[in-house]
């Protein structure tokens, strides 16, 4: 009677019980939790991809700088945003009336938005409120007021081109640059294409 008891006390465990127990248990992932891990691999798999994307694009294709300047108006108005095309430069030459987005060549690291009026070899002169390209007068029609003052001429060399913004007498152009009146065409960042920002204010710039 005596020993019945005892081996009902202390009863012998079964190897199995040892791998069974809840900590053990708990240690192997849950299919719940596979989900989880899954779903935050691919969430960063894809801001990885769609990071590289946005960095090529603003590399190698487009740009959306802020115009903080009033220089371009009525073309472009203070703080909108536009569309610059980086792409098409490096295929397509520079043409008259385009407008451009390039580094200030007194101040490197400021972007300035303006127009291209003179081209490689071409002369401009501004006298009697217009411009005038090889002696000819060059028709403006984006402009709202009359070119004040009597600039030039100016002698543009290969290579380069002259620009000047929309609003003409408040736009520090290639009339008032202390380092050089031109912009090289190798430091031209792009072309604008149309405003973006605000989006009530759309519109394409050619």
């Amino acid at each position: 009677m005596f020993k019945f008891w005892k081996e009902r006390k202390e009863p012998t465990q079964q190897p199995e019980e040892a791998n069974s127990s809840p900590e053990n248990a708990s240690a192997e992932p849950t299919p719940v939790n596979r989900s989880i891990v899954r779903e935050a691999l691919l969430f960063v798999r894809e801001f990885i991809i769609a990071l590289v994307i946005s960095l090529l694009v603003t590399r190698f294709i487009f740009i959306i700088p802020l115009v903080p300047t009033g220089s371009m108006i009525p073309t472009i108005n203070i703080d909108e945003r536009i569309l610059v095309d980086k792409f098409t430069r490096r295929f397509t030459p520079i043409k008259r009336g385009e407008i451009v987005v390039f580094p200030c060549p007194d101040t490197p690291e400021e972007l300035y938005v303006k127009r291209v009026i003179g081209l490689p070899g071409e002369t401009v002169e501004i006298k009697e409120t217009k411009v005038f390209i090889n002696g000819e007068l060059l028709d403006e029609p984006y402009l709202a007021v009359d070119t004040l003052g009597r600039y030039g001429p100016y002698h543009v060399p290969e290579g380069h081109i002259f620009v000047m913004g929309d609003n003409r007498n408040y736009s520090k152009d290639s009339r008032a640059w202390v380092t050089t009146n031109y912009v090289n065409l190798n430091d031209i960042s792009g072309r604008g294409i149309a405003v973006l920002w605000p989006l009530s204010h759309i519109r394409s710039l050619r």
